[in-house]
């Protein structure tokens, strides 16, 4: 069985830095991307900063991956989410079988203002669509 981690904990943090690195070496030297992802209301045993928000970035350039805490202004890929309810897509393998449930959700979410997407997701290189796959699986 596949040990579960918390989501967004820094353990769980440190497994996605890893997953970029592995899909990084799929998608070759010359992905150029930055990602940021902010969770509001997170849990108070993971609010190590007191303000109820866990966020991370990236930048991928030149074989190289920047990672970090904290928020961007400007990413390729931003998404503004709140904690709670992100945890189902978090956890949902995305998959033919499980198509319909994903849309629903971000819709859902997309509507109640409880997640906010901004960027083009089309700059997610092809080698990159089975991470969240993996990261789902971990994510407890």
């Amino acid at each position: 069985m596949t040990k579960k981690i918390e989501f967004a904990s820094e353990e769980w943090l440190d497994a996605l830095k890893a997953a970029i690195l592995r899909y990084m070496a799929k998608a070759g030297p010359d992905v150029k991307l930055s990602i940021c992802e902010v969770f509001t209301g997170v849990p108070k045993h993971l609010d190590k900063n007191g303000n109820g928000v866990i966020a991370w970035h990236c930048r991928i350039a030149d074989g190289r991956l920047h990672f970090a805490d904290g928020e961007i202004a400007e990413a390729d890929i931003k998404s503004t989410c709140d904690y709670d309810f992100i945890l189902a897509l978090a956890r949902l393998k995305i998959e033919p079988a499980t198509m319909k449930d994903y849309e629903r959700l971000t819709a859902e979410g997309e509507r109640t203002g409880k997640l906010k997407r901004q960027g083009d997701r089309a700059k997610v290189p092809p080698a990159f669509y089975g991470m969240h796959n993996d990261l789902a699986e971990i994510t407890a």
